[in-house]
């Protein structure tokens, strides 16, 4: 049988990639941590870790225990918390997962900040778009622009982004203003390939109710910064969140045209392992984010 105390430094060696940190930490030789995982590997009959010279990488049954010992491992945390205030003195680790579009925004910085704030909190931070299995990687909190129905997970609201229609003033003066939705598909419109309605629809709202118009553009791409960018460069019109475009609005680089008709606002989650209550660190994580977003939202709605 396993023992309980080689999961948990199984546990720690993912965290920290590295047998020698986790030796470093726990005051062990390297040794002595590499024959603790290889006997869990025996008593488990299953290779956990592929082992080179420069990192180790987690197998099939690697991953698998790792995201549940994970979570035992935290429990423990937790009730050690309730009873030796650990949690109040604001200290541990948080893995976070968040698009490129949700750290664009503000969130990155809003992260530093609160890394500041609290010197003994270790935050890991991974920017991309790929959707990530919470649990499964041992993440404590995702940043989700859409929230999906999923049983093991809790989800909390940050905000609501509201999208908009811009161009910039080059742009319009050449090609005219948009007065009603219908112009824009004599219009160049910036396609972002993400669109859940599908790359070449913009959702329309005209006198509250919902319809989709079909565009048409010669630049595609999968990252909204990416059009900001188009848009700024006079390439045509860009369909975006107005927190990723409030300062180009503010100071005239773009100019928002169609006011009232975009139809889109998309909800932006915090998004966390149900089996595990947030301790107060992440509480507070969650929240500074939650405050950071609605300062921002104050200076554009």
């Amino acid at each position: 049988m396993a023992k309980a105390d080689d999961i948990v430094l199984f546990v720690q060696v993912v965290d920290e990639g590295s047998f020698s940190k986790v030796a470093e930490r726990l005051n062990l030789t390297n040794s002595v941590v590499s024959k603790r995982i290889g006997r869990l590997e025996a008593s488990l009959n299953v290779q956990l870790l592929y082992r080179t010279t420069r990192k180790l990488n987690l197998t099939d049954a690697g991953r698998t225990l790792y995201g549940k010992a994970r979570l035992a491992k935290l429990a423990i945390q937790d009730a050690e918390n309730a009873v030796t205030g650990y949690a109040n003195e604001m200290r541990g680790n948080i893995r976070i997962t968040m698009p490129v579009v949700s750290a664009n925004l503000l969130l990155s910085a809003a992260v530093a900040e609160f890394c500041k704030q609290y010197p003994d909190i270790h935050v890991e931070l991974q920017i991309n778009n790929r959707f990530v299995d919470l649990i499964g990687e041992g993440y404590d909190l995702a940043i989700r622009t859409a929230y999906l129905e999923d049983s093991s997970l809790i989800a909390r609201r940050l905000i609501d982004s509201q999208w908009v229609f811009c161009a910039s003033p080059a742009y319009l003066q050449e090609k005219g203003i948009p007065r009603e939705p219908t112009d824009l598909v004599e219009h160049e419109c910036l396609i972002y390939k993400f669109e859940s309605a599908g790359s070449d629809i913009w959702p329309i709202n005209v006198e509250g109710e919902n319809s989709q118009l079909q565009i048409h553009g010669r630049f595609h791409t999968n990252n909204l910064n990416a059009i900001r960018h188009a848009a700024l460069s006079d390439l045509g019109i860009g369909f975006l969140p107005k927190a990723l475009v409030h300062d180009d609005l503010g100071d005239e680089k773009l100019i928002e045209i169609l006011q009232g008709f975009a139809g889109k606002r998309m909800g932006m989650y915090a998004v966390y392992p149900k089996s595990r209550q947030p301790d107060q660190k992440l509480k507070l994580l969650v929240a500074h984010l939650r405050d950071a977003l609605h300062n921002k939202q104050e200076h554009y709605c």
